[in-house]
């Protein structure tokens, strides 16, 4: 892997594709970039990236860029350099919430976030706000929505751009309320839909999903994308049992 300081890895493949990988928040004890097992299969250029500190890269990617601004410049920057025709964003918990804005506002074909959040004001209302794991994260969040941080609702800006995202998967666990709560924030969107895994929660549906579901591979993997604006359009589908998760676009069915 070459280093483009400490927040950024890049390991060269197919040009022609890029996969993004945002890691989500990092332990103190364990600050690798997330997502290298799930990745190592991929023939495609990839992108790893990571943030040791709470901000979750609003004030930028360690090493690299300084702002949030400088993150969507570093970013156009590599995937021209790169020469990339399809960019894949894929991401997990806290580090959905930047990777769904730099997505938006660049213009990307395909995002797949486990257990997103999409709206840090409502988090902040949880127990999941005072988890012990989480110490610092969230009150640097708090900080930003007393500032009057515009984006702490992610909802509005993806309706807004709903065209610039061909396609956007989430996974969550339909038994972890507040996973559930953000998926519902944004699943009815046009471009989103949703795999809603039986059992397991915020800490295990991601194990489960990198691991043992081929579906998101599959999908990263395909010629073409499908989209779920085409889908929705057409009429949707019924709810797709697949086993151990729903397939499904909320708020239209066949």
């Amino acid at each position: 892997m070459e280093m483009i300081g400490w927040g950024a890895g890049l390991e060269a493949g197919d040009p022609e594709h890029l996969i993004v990988f945002v890691s989500g928040y990092l332990y103190p004890n364990f600050k690798e970039f997330h997502f290298l097992k799930f990745a190592a299969p991929f023939q495609q250029t990839k992108l790893f990236l990571r943030d040791d500190s709470p901000h979750q890269f609003r004030h930028g990617i360690p090493g690299v860029t300084e702002s949030e601004e400088e993150n969507v410049e570093f970013l156009r920057y590599m995937i021209a350099k790169i020469g990339a025709k399809r960019v894949t964003i894929v991401s997990g918990s806290v580090g959905t919430h930047p990777a769904v804005l730099w997505g938006h506002w660049i213009g990307i074909d395909d995002m797949y976030l486990v257990g997103p959040v999409t709206d840090m004001a409502a988090v902040l209302q949880t127990d999941r706000a005072t988890h012990p794991q989480f110490t610092g994260l969230f009150e640097q969040g708090k900080q930003q929505i007393d500032a009057g941080y515009p984006y702490s609702n992610l909802r509005p800006m993806m309706e807004a751009h709903s065209d610039r995202v061909a396609s956007i998967d989430i996974y969550y666990g339909q038994n972890d309320p507040v996973d559930v709560a953000q998926a519902a924030n944004i699943a009815d969107l046009p471009h989103v839909r949703s795999t809603v895994y039986y059992q397991g929660d915020h800490f295990r549906v991601p194990a489960f999903a990198l691991r043992r579901d081929p579906d998101i591979a599959a999908r990263i993997n395909a010629p073409v994308i499908e989209r779920p604006a085409d889908q929705r359009r057409a009429g949707g589908f019924a709810p797709l049992d697949l086993g151990y998760a729903m397939l499904q676009l909320e708020g239209c069915s066949a």
